[in-house]
């Protein structure tokens, strides 16, 4: 699959995630809906500018329309791990802490 087929599929599915019409979505990017069908169809591809406006509009990373399904859900997860990291290691403190209470405790 080309890049622009890539990056297609994943605008029309990003943008149903969202719960989007391409009438919203063209609103919220100041544009019009007929350019938002031009793109999910192929027919047109955005500047990088409204690249930025669309993965904004739609709370995702640029890159991620650029990445096929499997990797796309990859490149989410570890982004969602790191963002993450320091409350899981946190939780991981406290309640291991907790447990060598109850422990001691027994």
């Amino acid at each position: 699959m080309s890049i622009r087929d890539i990056f297609k599929v994943n605008f029309k599915k990003y943008r149903n995630q969202a719960e989007l019409t391409q009438e919203k979505l063209a609103e919220i990017c100041n544009t019009n809906a007929c350019y938002i069908r031009q793109i999910e169809n192929g027919n047109r591809f955005p500047s990088i500018d409204y690249i930025e406006k669309f993965a904004s509009a739609l709370n995702i990373m640029p890159f991620v329309f650029f990445y096929e399904e499997s990797e796309a859900e990859a490149v989410k997860l570890r982004l969602i791990l790191n963002s993450q990291k320091e409350k899981i290691k946190s939780l991981l403190v406290e309640n291991t802490s907790k447990i060598c209470t109850i422990i001691d405790e027994c």
